[in-house]
């Protein structure tokens, strides 16, 4: 026997045997890190395992076999070879860690551990050390058509409840939804969601009884930290929801406070019917559009008609009306909005979600500080509102503080990593800070995440067009305009782009597609109009976008966007000093974007004045400070 292993060392079988394992380990290693990032299929990373193992006793066989020689591989034929192709073969006798190769393998087995254990990227992300949790959607075992929305319904409230949880860090529905019927383990969800538990389950609902079962994983150790089924009738749901959230929080070894655990307690609605339309509502508002924000209306008012005490649905609507209000700038939709607020609040005066609300259309609204003080209220309430959070970091952003900002959405994309704003709102922050690459990339990763993202592409098509490659801006206005071709937003960005490009027949035709005009579209197709010697219909466009924008302004001073519009009808009208006093406001109250003013036709006629170059110069001024307190310069 000892012969036999005296001759495995004479053939470095050992040797080459240690060396593919290290050199396949860290192939692995790599591939588990990498290949998620990268969309690559799972059965890649299965084919690749299969080749390495089965390449094993095929590298010990040839090790055996042959012997490397400065000559190239020779057969070994005998046990101690003295001299092979005119070389004389010498055992090194010295010590393991005094000898190079070994030292190599050494520094590899490293290398392995190390990209195993810490390796990840901006999309996968790595497991946290904190108490978090994703809720994983439920399976819905019934059969009923609306089973489906119970079961999703289901996994929001309990994400909802969690929320209230001040040391729980619960991911959002919209990047778990993604996980709805996956094959995917685990512990590769958690690694892409960047959390210690997940929580799954199934729910079954036979008539007025339902059976939900559910189970809470750790996933590094994989033990099942808590497990329960539940036997209950539909009126009892809200019961499930609240204990399990608790159970949770138990397992969790956290620590509720009175708060907490009242605002658990809390049933929204003792009719089933009810709550059935709110989820409804809610699933059409969460796909961002105008015509899903109207039936998202349509669904809860029908809920308020059979609880008019719904504050939930009050709510709900107040973020409806003030999403379709961003969009045709109607102040019908606003009023609409703070009195769906209003009442909600007048129901539970600490509903998170009723302040949310008001948060929302404050900002609309032009009115950053109104919309700051609010949606820190709704966090303070609901610790983990990863609306209000992000929402936070838009008010900062409006105000000029980009480095806050930054921190906050940053914040909020811990909680919610999929959501289609969560990339871009950072993206564009960076953008503001003139870290153009990251910006870029991180626009990318939003369209890897959602295909069809609106925020991406319109990100990607004004990134671009602000960088002088109108081509690389064409690329991806086409994919906006296949993949939402009826999203009214979509022709807003088709029209500016060509107006950009100076392209003013295509910007035209698509301003005409506009279903609605908010104010910066009536502008746009003013100065069209008035390029095509149209000039009574321009006048028309541009005294009601003065008119609409003139009321924003007067009702907030703080409105940067307002003040920007503003500017091009007063540039338009040759009056450049207003347009200037109107600029330099607009700066003041934090509007930083300068690159739109230097692509945007609306102030060639300015560019000579030497206050257009002082007003640049300020901006970047105050961006380079931005900057040093956001740790990206010194």
């Amino acid at each position: 026997m000892n012969n036999f292993f005296e001759e495995l060392k004479s053939r470095k079988v050992f040797r080459v045997a240690a060396t593919y394992g290290v050199v396949a380990w860290i192939l692995m290693q790599i591939g588990e890190v990498t290949f998620p990032a990268l969309n690559i299929p799972e059965w890649v990373m299965s084919t690749l395992v299969v080749v390495l193992l089965a390449g094993f006793p095929i590298a010990v066989i040839f090790a055996w076999i042959f012997d490397k020689t400065p000559q190239g591989f020779v057969k070994t034929d005998v046990k101690e070879t003295e001299n092979v192709g005119g070389m004389n073969v010498i055992v090194d006798n010295r010590p393991f860690y005094q000898r190079k190769r070994n030292i190599f393998l050494v520094l590899g087995v490293l290398a392995g551990v190390l990209i195993g254990a810490y390796g990840g990227s901006a999309i996968t992300g790595s497991i946290s050390d904190d108490k978090s949790v994703a809720v994983l959607p439920f399976d819905n075992l019934g059969n009923d058509e609306n089973d489906e929305i119970f079961s999703d319904g289901i996994t929001e409230d309990i994400i909802s409840q969690l929320s209230n949880i001040k040391d729980i860090r619960v991911i959002a529905r919209t990047s778990v939804l993604q996980y709805k019927g996956t094959t995917k383990n685990v512990i590769k969800i958690a690694k892409e969601l960047g959390v210690t538990t997940i929580l799954e389950g199934s729910v079954r609902r036979i008539g007025d009884d339902v059976r939900i079962v559910s189970q809470l994983i750790d996933v590094k150790t994989d033990d099942h930290l808590w497990a329960g089924t539940y036997d209950r009738k539909m009126k009892n749901i809200f019961e499930v929801q609240t204990d399990v959230a608790k159970k949770i929080a138990y397992a969790l070894k956290s620590k509720l406070s009175p708060e907490e655990e009242a605002r658990i307690d809390q049933v929204p609605t003792q009719n089933l019917e009810a709550y059935t339309l709110y989820k409804q509502g809610k699933e059409k508002y969460y796909q961002y559009s105008e015509d899903a924000f109207r039936e998202s209306i349509d669904y809860y008012k029908r809920a308020l008609n059979v609880d008019p005490t719904f504050a939930l649905a009050f709510s709900g609507l107040a973020d409806s009306y003030g999403q379709i209000y961003s969009i045709t700038r109607d102040s019908a939709y606003r009023d609409l909005g703070f009195s769906a607020a209003e009442k909600s609040l007048k129901i539970d005066e600490n509903l998170a979600e009723g302040y949310k609300a008001l948060g929302l259309l404050f900002n609309y609204d032009g009115d950053p500080n109104n919309s700051l003080k609010y949606n820190l209220k709704a966090i303070q309430l609901k610790p983990g509102f990863v609306g209000a959070i992000s929402n936070v970091g838009a008010r900062y952003s409006g105000k000029g503080d980009l480095s806050e900002a930054l921190e906050w959405f940053k914040e909020a994309y811990k909680w919610d990593p999929y959501s289609r704003r969560g990339n871009y709102k950072i993206a564009f922050t960076y953008q503001l800070l003139g870290e153009s690459k990251i910006a870029e990339e991180l626009f990318l990763e939003g369209i890897l995440k959602h295909n069809d993202s609106y925020e991406s592409l319109n990100g990607l098509v004004n990134y671009h067009l602000n960088n002088s490659r109108s081509n690389k801006a064409k690329y991806y206005l086409d994919e906006l305009l296949r993949l939402r071709p009826n999203d009214n937003r979509t022709m807003g960005v088709a029209l500016n782009y060509y107006l950009k490009i100076k392209d003013f027949d295509n910007s035209k035709k698509y301003g005409l597609k506009l279903k609605q005009l908010n104010p910066p579209a009536k502008i746009r197709l003013a100065y069209l109009e008035r390029r095509s010697g149209n000039n009574t219909k321009a006048n028309t466009y541009l005294n009601e976008a003065r008119i609409r924008l003139e009321d924003w302004v007067k009702a907030s001073d703080q409105s940067a966007g307002g003040h920007y519009h503003l500017s091009k009808i007063y540039i338009m009208n040759g009056d450049f000093d207003k347009a200037f006093e109107l600029l330099d406001t607009m700066v003041s109250i934090g509007g930083l974007d300068y690159k739109r003013l230097m692509v945007s036709p609306f102030f060639d006629s300015i560019k000579n004045d030497p206050r257009y170059f002082k007003l640049i110069d300020r901006i970047k001024i105050i961006i380079d400070r931005e900057r040093i307190e956001a740790g990206l310069a010194s």
